[in-house]
């Protein structure tokens, strides 16, 4: 075999759902000569056998390996996940999910990259979203706090910089959000689920409804979300590709009026620098 048919028939025995010994059943069984242990003999001249175990056991602990490490991996990525449909129930989930997604990239980092969309949209998680419909927006916003944990440094705008503006300076402070900063939206409460989810607590998440706004960022080191108004929601939606205070007074004249928009500007602001949501451009 070539170095990449080796590569494959590996991958495709270590990914096995049923293990290595299974796959070389199926394999056989599907074949046009239907050849009874030519799958076997196949891996045997891949992998070599002594007295303690032949290829195939030997690629088992491999497939074991595989599947655990990955397991454990998504298990800790995903927690309030895994307390919502339970040990079981994420062990299906990350067999199937593998199946269909397996690891492309040599970092575990990004093994559980595509597992909310999976809950959410592929047809082998109808049976999970009848029972648990939130569970794709948990995992997203689970995933959401993984991302901006891992997202790109850069000069967090703080308190000390804005004081030292005069007060005609401010009209032209630039305001923008930082890459470590998202702003997501769910169908379902995820701030309430996750908190529940992580806490130990008995979830009590089917029939709970409700939609959740949220700003996720990292601040030294870590990870923290709020949940947010539409106003406010809008306001840092702005910031995405940056925006003039004095811009951002004018647009929220618009939506509270002149009396209110200042005091409310101000006080955006004030949060914004807290929380160290803002970059220094």
């Amino acid at each position: 075999m070539s170095l990449h048919e080796t590569q494959t028939a590996i991958s495709e025995w270590v990914r096995a759902p049923k293990g290595v010994a299974a796959a070389l059943e199926e394999e056989d069984a599907s074949s046009p000569q239907r050849e009874s242990g030519r799958a076997k003999r196949r891996l045997e001249n891949l992998i070599r056998s002594d007295e303690s175990l032949d290829a195939s056991g030997r690629l088992g602990i491999y497939a074991n390996a595989y599947f655990s490490r990955i397991l454990g991996v998504l298990r800790a990525d995903y927690p309030a996940v895994v307390g919502m449909i339970g040990d079981v129930g994420f062990n299906d989930l990350v067999t199937s999910y593998l199946l269909v997604e397996p690891s492309r990239s040599p970092s575990l980092r990004y093994a559980g990259l595509r597992l909310a969309d999976f809950l959410s949209n592929h047809d082998a998680m109808a049976r999970t979203r009848a029972r648990w419909p939130e569970a794709g927006d948990l995992a997203a916003f689970e995933w959401a706090r993984i991302d901006v944990f891992d997202a790109a440094d850069g000069p967090v705008l703080g308190r000390e910089l804005v004081s030292r503006l005069a007060p005609e300076e401010f009209a032209e402070l630039f305001l923008c959000l930082g890459e470590w900063v998202r702003l997501r939206a769910f169908a379902h409460p995820v701030l309430q689920l996750w908190r529940a989810g992580t806490n130990g607590e008995i979830p009590r998440f089917q029939g709970t409804s409700g939609e959740a706004h949220v700003v996720i960022w990292r601040q030294d080191e870590k990870v923290f979300h709020r949940s947010l108004d539409a106003l406010e929601e809008a306001a840092l939606a702005k910031l995405s590709l940056g925006s003039r205070f004095d811009d951002l007074c004018e647009w929220a004249a618009i939506e509270l009026g002149d009396e209110a928009a200042p005091g409310q500007a101000a006080t955006w602001l004030e949060r914004w620098l807290s929380d160290g949501l803002l970059v220094v451009a």
